[in-house]
């Protein structure tokens, strides 16, 4: 299957690979995980972008506010 993406990532897979192992390595009981500004900026902006397409085939319930 050829043609344009669904949707295009900002994350790059070792920024996404150093996110999980910094969560790998922090304990259970912590409230923070310190991680790269860029990497936390483009799994944000991913996770809109992905919000966004979802929305737009009506295939996305977002949780209400706790």
């Amino acid at each position: 299957m050829t043609g344009r993406p669904l949707l295009q990532l900002y994350t790059t897979m070792d920024e996404f690979e150093t996110l999980h192992a910094r969560h790998d390595h922090t304990r259970s009981t912590s409230k923070t995980v310190t991680v790269d500004r860029q990497a936390l900026i483009h799994i944000l902006m991913d996770h809109a972008r992905m919000i966004e397409a979802l929305r737009k085939v009506g295939r996305v319930d977002v949780a209400a506010p706790r």
